[in-house]
């Protein structure tokens, strides 16, 4: 078992590093791309807030949607006991949730793209870059991962 532990680590490991990759390469093309000419968009304070209510919308969720992609896999494993069948949902679930804190940085790029305010780009950056760091994965929450309630002795009752 400590075996499938260090490998199911290890991938979501590399698949933070990567995401994390990914948004040290995104500043980098922010840091290289020089201000657009085009004036900003008179409605962009209005836009700024519309995608930052979206943004806080999709952070909020992330958490519930990822514990409840694991919850069919987790019964399964209550019965089946076969971690690799629950690491790979797992897997499934950790991608979908970096997917989604990586779309609020795409919403940062588009504030830029549309808007011309590199700091709002910056403000969507940080705040995406902090959540995937805090998707870094932990053995205990693995561990906790293949605890199952039927596995928890009973208290005695009174």
């Amino acid at each position: 078992m400590d075996d499938a532990v260090a490998r199911h680590m290890r991938r979501l490991r590399i698949l933070v590093l990567a995401f994390l990759a990914g948004f040290a390469v995104a500043a980098g093309v922010m840091i290289a791309v020089p201000d657009p000419q085009s004036p900003a968009l008179p409605q962009a304070g209005t836009l700024f807030w519309g995608l930052a209510f979206l943004a806080a919308v999709n952070l909020a969720t992330v958490m519930p949607s990822h514990a409840a992609m694991l919850a069919g896999a987790r019964r399964v494993f209550a019965v089946g006991r076969q971690p690799e069948r629950l690491f790979a949902a797992h897997f499934a679930a950790h991608l979908v949730a970096l997917g989604r804190v990586a779309a609020v940085a795409a919403l940062g790029l588009v504030l830029f793209l549309l808007a011309g305010h590199r700091d709002w780009f910056w403000v969507f950056w940080a705040v995406a870059a902090s959540a995937t760091a805090l998707l870094w994965p932990s053995r205990g929450n693995v561990i906790a991962l293949l605890d199952t309630p039927g596995d928890r002795p009973k208290a005695p009752t009174h």
